[in-house]
């Protein structure tokens, strides 16, 4: 089983993922600290005492409770197309620790890796300096100076930036967004905003030494916590944060956590956005268990709960199960593809019945959709793939009213060289009705699907109005 990265990943052409050049130098940088690189076979335990393990295919439950009852502690999971939802089994025996996300034909996979024990600081030499932590507050705000004192006890970089009394909740949530982006802009490094009500235990080094665009800490429903973000000083940064600040103003009425969920999901499907998913030292609520445990120490209203109204929680909770495993979850696309100049509008390929294809075929097939798209739009102007498991995923996908065409394919059939050329008229054409019944195992070949004429008079409009 054991191997270097790059054999492992190019020893056979026809079944190697394809990986982007910034996936694949994360990963080399990732495994240099490995003195074995191991393919797993999908049967053997690893003798190995500490290893990088790169897992291409999917196996079962008690296959996967032999491969990680086999891991040294200090061992590391990679998998390479962490986007299907086939490997949320073994993604759930594991803390994560970081994933890339994925850019157009030359690297449509969600890179994925995680190991027995959360992810901890790698041995190196790290400046103070290289991080400007910030938070914003009112004047008077006693719990915004104990902050204060806490990270000048560390001897860290810090700024705290003024918050007008008297704003209702939507306008904090602006002001919030507006100041990270303005210290962002400002700073000649990389920014770690921490809301003024928490405490600082100890020095958060852990995404500055990974080397991260992005670091968030999850709730265990999978919804993101605002409380402690970091951001780098990278492009796919700047894109994430950019595309925050501008759902945060477009619907200053949702929940903070739920509007950098969505700009996460649509910048992690166009970038190679590379996100470390802090574990949760590094937000802990405040109780005498976490004493001497912490790295930040959330107020005990904040850690508990997530912004998330009730309203909003019915709909986004099943979203964010995705989250769970860093992954997208239908009808969120997982890769967003997009021809300047194009006519014809936006084309969503939905993919069913994922569970029943090889992971190894299906990220092949991935492949192929956006090979023959880059190759031949057919005058589509963006190409979205959503990875659907249950004729669930599907009807959620059909949901989204923005009159974009929906292609249904399964995994076992071909793909036509012209497909997008050869789907019939353009722009406004009546298309053909479908029922849902044609959604089973069962359904006939690849076919065009009629619009997302079923429109739901809920949040999920957000998702349709804001990825285009």
């Amino acid at each position: 089983m054991n191997g270097t990265l790059d054999h492992i990943i190019g020893r056979d052409e026809r079944a190697a993922p394809r990986l982007g050049a910034v996936q694949l130098a994360r990963l080399r940088r990732l495994i240099g600290g490995y003195p074995v690189v191991v393919c797993w076979d999908g049967i053997s335990p690893v003798p190995a005492t500490a290893a990088a393990v790169v897992v291409l295919e999917a196996a079962n439950a008690a296959r996967i409770e032999m491969l990680i009852g086999s891991l040294h502690e200090n061992a590391i999971i990679i998998l390479p197309t962490g986007e299907n939802p086939a490997f949320d089994l073994l993604k759930s025996k594991l803390y994560a620790h970081g994933s890339i996300g994925a850019e157009g034909a030359e690297a449509p996979h969600h890179v994925w890796w995680g190991g027995v024990k959360p992810a901890v600081v790698r041995t190196g030499v790290y400046q103070r300096e290289d991080t400007l932590f910030i938070t914003a507050a009112a004047p008077d705000d006693a719990a915004a100076r104990e902050l204060a004192t806490d990270i000048a006890r560390l001897g860290l970089a810090f700024k705290a930036g003024p918050l007008a009394a008297g704003l209702d909740a939507a306008a904090q949530r602006c002001a919030k967004v507006d100041f990270i982006v303005a210290q962002w802009s400002q700073a000649d490094r990389g920014v770690f905003w921490i809301d003024p009500d928490a405490r600082v235990a100890a020095h958060p080094l852990l995404p500055q030494a990974s080397g991260c665009d992005f670091a968030v800490h999850r709730q265990p429903s999978g919804a993101m916590t605002t409380g402690a973000l970091y951001f780098n000083r990278t492009d796919a940064a700047r894109a994430l944060l950019e595309m925050w600040q501008r759902l945060t103003h477009g619907y200053p009425d949702l929940p903070a956590s739920f509007l950098l969920d969505q700009a996460w999901i649509l910048i992690a499907s166009q970038r190679q956005l590379e996100t470390a998913w802090l574990p949760d030292d590094y937000w802990r609520v405040d109780d005498l268990t976490t004493r001497g445990h912490a790295v930040i120490v959330a107020a005990a209203a904040a850690g508990a709960t997530t912004d998330l109204e009730p309203q909003l929680g019915r709909f986004a909770a099943p979203l964010q199960l995705g989250r769970r495993f860093s992954r997208h979850q239908a009808p969120e696309a997982h890769l967003i593809m997009t021809v300047p100049g194009a006519g014809r509008g936006p084309i969503t390929v939905v993919v069913r019945d994922v569970l029943s294809a090889g992971a190894r075929h299906l990220s092949g097939y991935v492949e192929a959709i956006t090979a023959v798209f880059a190759a031949d739009s057919g005058g589509f102007s963006q190409l979205e793939i959503v990875l659907c498991a249950w004729d669930e995923d599907i009807d959620q996908v059909l949901q989204i009213r923005d009159y974009s065409w929906v292609l249904l394919m399964d995994p076992s059939e071909p793909i036509a060289a012209d497909i997008f050329r050869a789907l019939p008229g353009g722009v406004g054409e009546q298309r053909p009705q479908t029922s849902r019944d044609s959604f089973g195992r069962a359904a006939s070949p690849v076919g065009l699907v009629a619009s997302r004429q079923a429109f739901i008079q809920r949040p999920s409009s957000a998702y349709a109005m804001t990825r285009h």
